[in-house]
């Protein structure tokens, strides 16, 4: 039986990774001098009380030492890693090195070019279908990766300013014109800016306009992401008709770097 790990970006919780028989490795957030591990020490409600301290938080990925540790306890049994994108993190380059630091050759590091629902999607297939080997395994995961989308509206370019990915001009001129990034994670696994909008109401439409355009695969849930607020997803969730549907509250680690009030929309597009 095939053992999977994943890192806390996935939205997997402590319950449910037993459930699923899922090692989850945290990654960590930093406020000032204080390090914590993402879900472990630190809540997501706490994690988004502390952003409104006006505090920067800062991430940092797994070491090397963290992945020899929980590939080490394998037994040498056939692992899947599945991963935060390599063009967010760290994760996947210090998985590798623990790999090789170690000989630990029944261990695939994969990395998902995603991260948060999406990732939590690729991981709930790996354990459907965990009876297979890992070579297996990664080729129903390659053939399933570029049909999950992931739309979001942000609400506020100041985290985007301050971790680097905006110049402070165009953050400042975006605050005062009241605009609203729409993100999306793309297939190079990298946040990339798609549009947008003038006010929450209008960016969080758009959302919903993308994926009311194309046909959802009925296989598999649509699912909503929220930061501190669940009001702005319901908004999108009223907008597309699927109000019933489950809301993930987004990851400290993710959280840090876009902030409060952000919103979207995770599917698997229709083959």
């Amino acid at each position: 039986m095939l053992r999977i790990v994943t890192d806390s970006s996935s939205e997997i919780t402590g319950e449910e990774a037993k459930a699923l028989d899922v090692q989850v490795v945290p990654l960590t957030v930093v406020f000032g001098n204080t390090a914590y591990l993402d879900g472990v020490e630190l809540s997501k409600k706490e994690f988004y009380e502390k952003l409104q301290t006006g505090e920067f938080p800062h991430t940092s990925q797994p070491s090397v030492e963290q992945f020899s540790e929980v590939f080490a306890k394998t037994a040498g049994e056939e692992t899947l890693v599945l991963l935060i994108s390599s063009r967010l993190s760290g994760a996947v380059n210090a998985a590798r090195l623990a790999k090789e630091g170690g000989n630990f050759s029944r261990v695939h590091i994969y990395d998902s070019l995603c991260t948060t629902v999406m990732l939590r999607l690729l991981v709930e297939t790996a354990v459907k279908h965990r009876s297979k080997s890992a070579e297996e395994v990664i080729a129903i995961l390659d053939a399933l990766r570029p049909r999950i989308r992931l739309y979001a509206c942000l609400g506020t370019l100041e985290y985007l300013r301050k971790g680097g990915r905006l110049k402070k001009s165009a953050a400042a001129l975006g605050e005062l014109l009241g605009i609203k990034p729409i993100v999306t994670v793309g297939a190079e696994g990298t946040v990339d800016l798609i549009g947008k909008a003038h006010g929450q109401k209008k960016a969080l439409y758009a959302v919903a306009q993308k994926f009311l355009r194309e046909e959802a695969d009925p296989a598999y849930p649509v699912c909503f992401l929220q930061t501190d607020s669940d009001l702005p997803p319901r908004e999108i969730m009223k907008a597309v008709g699927r109000e019933n549907c489950r809301i993930f509250p987004i990851n400290c680690a993710v959280g840090a770097h876009i902030g409060p009030n952000a919103a979207g929309i995770v599917y698997v597009a229709k083959e």
